[in-house]
């Protein structure tokens, strides 16, 4: 994959490989190459009647179609700036992330219309069509904005992270040296094109792959096209548990299968064991987030069967450059828990708007991720939470992530998470939620004997919960805001095992 140094050539040497092959594969859409140059071009200029000047920002919300993807490489390649809306967000976040972004205009698919504000601005997605004319595409420099792409705001305000060509293009290329894509590779997207999935798009295409969407994202339904000739997939840990409960897997039913991904969230090495029984030796793992997206650290197929790698980010990838540090910025050993910062291509230029908090974040080229974690005599990177997260209880500093990777490991705990509240004697007071098993037999006085004996009592959850389903964002990630809440409903129906 070559690419000529932009997203446009990226796409346009893809396409040249084999105009008739399928580029994009869709229920009732299925693109060749040929015929996704003509409508991305055909989209493009479209845009360039209603916004001629270049730069003008354009928000994006829909569901995973081909639609979507063809509208997201015409704003990219026609000298826009793409502002992604994830339907999921919901109407009010929407309108927030509207009112912050100013976009010129807001093209939303039909099934999402009453998930964006109503505005001047808006135009249905499916009315973003024009003849078919010359088209050149922009030829965009590395310090040019592609994107103004909001964090998920798991605990608070959603800040505007700006993405350039540049940033782009390095993720890009980390990708391909993770993944070395092929014009056999068929990405099934099952993740919105509105986050992590949209940095497949390009690198996929431009070694004449395909991508596949669907439209029944049922269980069955992901797992029939992982059996036919899908070769890698993208996902959160969460989809990934939802398949494992899928009687009768075995890694026989999905050959051609080279890459199940995981990211957004750690997988304790229990689950990444049961993931390689039911799906064979392809799982792999991606750490990253919007201000250095997706190619942070990785692990792969191969370091995931290694003990030593399993449940770690992994080691920095190819662009990209990772340390530990202190609250003085000063760099510890190895294995002690610090301040994770990245720094190269791959991260972010600012954030929209906000220049303290982009001096608060970027220092010396480095970015303060906001993570904690350390990295081991080998190089691997462990994650141990967030910064904002650490919890001060009776006068030690405890991660909430030690605490859940624990957890994780009890027989018959299926998820947890772990927060903190005020109390007279303990300071802060730690307390965790969980979702059990179907059938699970293991009490919760088992469950936290076992934490007290391998953390000790500090550390130890002074009450336990459990309910069906832990409170998510849009993008799958547990909301740890949330609990407090969850479990007053639950403290009313006396649902509470404390020590």
């Amino acid at each position: 994959m070559t690419g000529g140094g932009t997203l446009a050539g990226i796409l346009y040497d893809g396409a040249a490989r084999d105009p008739a092959a399928i580029a994009v594969e869709d229920h009732d859409d299925n693109v060749t190459f040929e015929e996704l140059i003509a409508r991305v071009e055909s989209t493009g200029a479209a845009l360039r009647e209603l916004l001629p000047i270049l730069g003008s920002r354009v928000a994006l919300c829909a569901g995973n179609s081909a639609g979507h993807l063809i509208a997201y490489v015409a704003i990219l390649i026609s000298g826009f700036v793409w502002v992604p809306l994830n339907p999921a967000n919901g109407r009010r976040l929407n309108s927030r992330i509207v009112a912050k972004a100013k976009p010129d205009l807001v093209f939303v698919d039909r099934a999402s219309i009453e998930q964006v504000p109503d505005t001047d601005q808006v135009r249905e997605l499916e009315t973003l069509k024009a003849e078919r004319r010359p088209f050149d595409p922009t030829h965009a420099a590395s310090d040019d904005v592609a994107a103004i792409k909001f964090t998920g705001g798991t605990s608070g305000e959603p800040k505007g992270v700006i993405q350039t060509h540049g940033n782009m293009l390095a993720v890009i290329e980390n990708l391909q040296a993770f993944y070395q894509f092929e014009s056999s590779d068929c990405n099934l997207a099952v993740a919105p094109l509105t986050h992590g999935s949209s940095h497949y798009v390009f690198p996929v295409l431009g070694a004449g792959g395909r991508h596949r969407f669907l439209h029944d994202h049922s269980a069955a339904a992901i797992l029939a096209a992982m059996r036919d000739d899908t070769t890698m997939t993208f996902m959160p840990p969460t989809l990934v548990y939802k398949l494992l409960r899928t009687p009768g897997l075995s890694p026989e039913q999905f050959p051609r299968l080279r890459h199940l991904t995981y990211s957004a969230a750690p997988m304790p090495s229990d689950r990444i064991i049961e993931a390689q029984q039911a799906f064979g030796p392809c799982i792999s793992s991606l750490y990253g987030q919007t201000e250095a997206p997706m190619t942070v650290c990785a692990v792969g197929v191969d370091e995931m069967q290694d003990p030593a790698s399993r449940g770690t980010a992994g080691k920095p990838c190819k662009n990209t450059n990772v340390r530990v540090t202190d609250e003085m910025d000063k760099e510890v050993p190895a294995g002690t828990v610090g301040n994770i910062e990245v720094k190269g291509p791959i991260v972010m230029q600012a954030y929209f708007d906000e220049p303290e908090m982009t001096a608060a974040t970027i220092h010396d080229d480095w970015l303060r991720t906001g993570d904690l974690g350390f990295i081991d005599e080998s190089g691997n990177l462990t994650l141990s939470g967030r910064a904002s997260e650490v919890i001060i209880t009776g006068g030690f500093s405890v991660y909430p992530a030690e605490i859940e990777n624990v957890l994780a490991r009890v027989p018959g705990v299926r998820e947890c998470c772990v927060y903190s509240t005020d109390d007279p004697y303990w300071g802060e007071r730690i307390e965790a939620v969980i979702v059990s098993d179907p059938g699970s037999e293991t009490t919760k006085a088992e469950i936290l004997a076992f934490v007290k004996q391998e953390l000790g009592p500090v550390r130890t959850p002074k009450a336990l919960h459990v309910v069906d389903a832990l409170p998510r964002n849009a993008v799958g990630k547990v909301v740890r805001r949330d609990m407090p809440g969850l479990v007053e409903l639950l403290r009313e129906k006396n649902d509470v095992q404390t020590v």
